[in-house]
């Protein structure tokens, strides 16, 4: 596309760092990206008017212009102020959009894509950019409302000054309000995973066999090895061990440990893989040291639940304390909604990339190309190469792989390389 074309690459508003990411492709990047000047303006009534991202290998840093990205923020912090009940079917949408794209990858072929055509990958690679820009009209919102320029937190400190609440209290009293009033997936997870660890101490067999396995290995082979405690050279020779006892252990403790790993094993899958996922023997091996170390589980259990009760028990006499009225009653318990439905659309959203992996790496094989030279091609690419609409520019697609800049604003993108690129760079 003619860089003449673009509207507001080289207007006056200054660009602002907004995010520096590592391990990231365009892939995936490019959905919200192209969302944020696009499909973003009908839930949230504005688009952002440019945004610009530089790709070195797998990692990028993408831009707002200064201005628009403060814009975009007070805009959205009217529209929550006017209908406080528009920032709680935000959080009812991103627990909808994110079951969405998870019901989506559950679907994903994984094996036999050999078998598929053309067309069908382009199907479910076309579907998955739909679906990952549907959620992202939603899931935006509470990032960009507040991460760049503090919009709703500063709205939010006022009305706490508006109250007399002295200016050496307000940080802390905005942490109380903002309490989530539910748990999170992190912290689901940490109590099933302290759980299963609870019952399995309390089995005479399995206490004494996690227990002698973890004081042999932390007296034994770490002094074979010289190893530092928790290094990743400790990790995997600790890893291996464990796994080694499996014929040991009975079956409704694999079951156990199974099902929770089979619930939760992709959430390090950021962003192209790099970190892999967790394996059962890394469940095991945390089970192990939990166990062997002799940690007080059931006692931090009651801490963590008392802790939190706490929390919340604060929030509601410091509500009543200060008197929150409407709007800012809901404004705050979205807030903290905010925080719990951040992590359930992420985790959704690795779910996705991670079962996404064999369509990219098919697509890699149709097209004759690396999987990363895959992850750095635009959507509508995708579809022309593997429709036979286009031929590949491989030359091009090389040079994006070792750098390059994508520009989007409404109905509009363009990846430069080269010295175009080095210039916006």
């Amino acid at each position: 596309m003619p860089k003449k074309t673009l509207k507001y690459l080289n207007d006056p508003d200054s660009w602002m760092l907004a995010e520096d990411i590592p391990d990231i492709d365009l892939f995936f990047s490019q959905i919200w990206l192209s969302c944020f000047a696009n499909e973003f303006k009908y839930p949230s009534g504005r688009a952002y008017k440019k945004i610009l991202t530089i790709y070195r290998g797998y990692h990028l840093w993408f831009y707002f212009g200064e201005k628009d990205s403060k814009e975009e923020g007070d805009h959205i912090v009217r529209k929550f102020v006017q209908y406080p009940e528009f920032t709680e079917k935000i959080n009812k949408k991103i627990f909808l959009e994110a079951d969405k794209l998870r019901a989506f990858a559950e679907k994903l072929p994984e094996e036999n894509l050999d078998k598929l055509s053309n067309q069908k990958l382009w199907d479910y690679y076309k579907s998955q950019d739909k679906i990952h820009t549907q959620y992202y009209k939603w899931c935006w919102i509470p990032v960009g409302v507040d991460m760049f320029h503090n919009n709703l937190t500063e709205r939010l400190k006022g009305y706490l000054r508006s109250s007399d609440v002295p200016e050496e209290k307000i940080n802390k009293y905005l942490v109380i309000l903002t309490t989530p009033v539910t748990k999170s997936l992190i912290q689901i997870e940490r109590e099933k995973f302290q759980k299963i660890a609870l019952k399995i101490k309390k089995d005479v067999y399995h206490k004494k066999l996690f227990g002698e396995l973890f004081e042999e290995f932390r007296e034994h082979d770490v002094g074979v090895y010289g190893l530092e405690t928790h290094s990743a050279a400790y990790e995997k020779v600790f890893e291996k061990k464990v796994g080694a006892i499996k014929n040991q252990i009975k079956s409704w403790v694999l079951k156990s440990i199974e099902k929770h790993y089979l619930k939760y094993f992709y959430v390090k899958f950021l962003w192209v893989g790099k970190d892999g996922v967790y394996t059962f023997d890394y469940y095991l091996k945390e089970l192990v040291r939990l166990i062997g170390s002799g940690a007080n589980i059931e006692g931090n259990l009651k801490k963590e639940e008392k802790e939190y009760k706490g929390l919340l028990e604060k929030r509601k006499k410091l509500l009543k304390k200060l008197d929150i009225k409407y709007p800012y009653t809901i404004l705050f318990k979205s807030w903290g909604d905010f925080m719990v439905t951040k992590i359930y659309r992420r985790f959704a959203q690795i779910y996705d990339i991670y079962q996404m992996q064999p369509i990219l790496e098919e697509i890699a094989r149709r097209l004759r190309i690396s999987l990363m030279q895959v992850r750095f091609l635009l959507t509508s690419e995708v579809g022309d190469y593997l429709l036979g609409k286009k031929k590949i520019n491989r030359r091009e697609l090389k040079e994006r792989t070792r750098f390059c800049v994508y520009y989007v604003e409404k109905g509009r993108e363009v990846i430069f390389t080269g010295s175009k690129a080095k210039k916006l760079a």
